[in-house]
């Protein structure tokens, strides 16, 4: 068994997990990029730099290297190309090889985060008040539901780029103004919570839950967190999963208020958070590799201990 994992990025540990548990099989993982100096190309047992995900080409590329590479499953690590890869399911199924992704209904749910709060606000879950159209957030700031600072954010972004936090009135209209899309959101006092959670591809079950309380960011991304356990946050979790039916690896992000969990973004992919949860024994990895073999997997959740911290730190390498 061969897995095809798209744009790398630095994702190098998520890497070193697929590569050890192939190469106890004599199967092998094959990292692709567009960027020659993503480091994570380089801890695959086989790498390629491909085009960009916007270039016309891109797809035929990857279907060139599955079938070079003997693929059985494709998966990305980013959000934008997550929509794309939903559109060629059916046609990669016809040659024997599973892209790993949510259905494009539930992927274009998550990627525009308007329509994640819509989601959420329609099936009676906890969200985040979401606003697009600058003389509705204008009422709201006149009446007293919303006041300042506010948080701006692309309406279709991820990695918590080009986020701004602003304090008057004037900084958002520049904001607004200009031709990007956004997104307006109260500044949430709160401390931030990621779950990790793997849905059967097969009996579409979540098998796994991994609760974590961030302790500290640095670019978009958890680089300390706790691993808990609460029954409140995993009951939101339970409940968003069994409306929204992902299916495969999914990263949930969540803050805890005065009043409750709200929920603040869906990422249907392996987040950069899953560290914890993997090296706790929550092993998404071995569960994908089962559902590609045709086998589901065990109910594996709340199976970890409460308590302890992970923490990242910095490593190179010389090309």
């Amino acid at each position: 068994m061969n897995i095809l994992i798209c744009s790398v990025g630095r994702r190098v540990k998520l890497i070193e997990y697929f590569k050890n548990e192939l190469n106890q099989i004599n199967g092998k993982v094959i990292a692709v990029d567009c960027d020659s100096t993503a480091p994570a190309l380089y801890y695959a047992d086989l790498y390629e730099v491909v085009p960009r995900i916007d270039h016309p080409e891109y797809m035929h590329h990857i279907k060139h290297l599955c079938k070079k590479y003997d693929v059985s499953g494709v998966l990305s690590l980013i959000d934008p190309e997550l929509t794309l890869l939903s559109s060629y399911k059916e046609e990669f199924e016809k040659d024997g090889i599973r892209i790993i992704v949510s259905e494009k209904e539930v992927i274009d749910i998550c990627y525009d985060k308007y329509a994640t709060y819509k989601f959420l606000q329609e099936h009676d879950l906890p969200s985040i008040p979401t606003y697009l159209v600058f003389d509705e957030i204008k009422a709201e700031l006149e009446r007293g539901a919303l006041q300042f600072p506010l948080m701006v954010k692309p309406k279709n972004g991820s990695a918590s780029l080009d986020i701004h936090k602003v304090h008057s009135m004037k900084e958002l209209k520049v904001i607004l103004d200009e031709a990007q899309e956004y997104i307006v959101q109260p500044f949430i006092q709160g401390e931030e919570y990621g779950v990790d959670c793997y849905i059967d591809l097969i009996t579409q079950s979540t098998t796994n839950i991994f609760m974590k309380r961030k302790l500290k960011m640095r670019a978009g991304e958890t680089d300390k967190s706790m691993a808990i356990k609460d029954s409140e946050l995993k009951q939101v979790i339970e409940k968003l999963i069994k409306v929204l039916k992902p299916v495969g690896p999914i990263d949930i992000d969540c803050f805890k208020t005065d009043d409750g969990y709200m929920i603040s973004e869906i990422n249907p992919r392996f987040g950069g958070g899953y560290l914890h949860a993997h090296e706790m024994g929550q092993n998404f990895v071995i569960n994908l590799m089962n559902n590609l073999k045709g086998e589901s997997n065990k109910q594996n959740d709340m199976e970890y201990k409460e308590g302890t911290t992970l923490i990242k730190y910095d490593h190179f390498i010389v090309l």
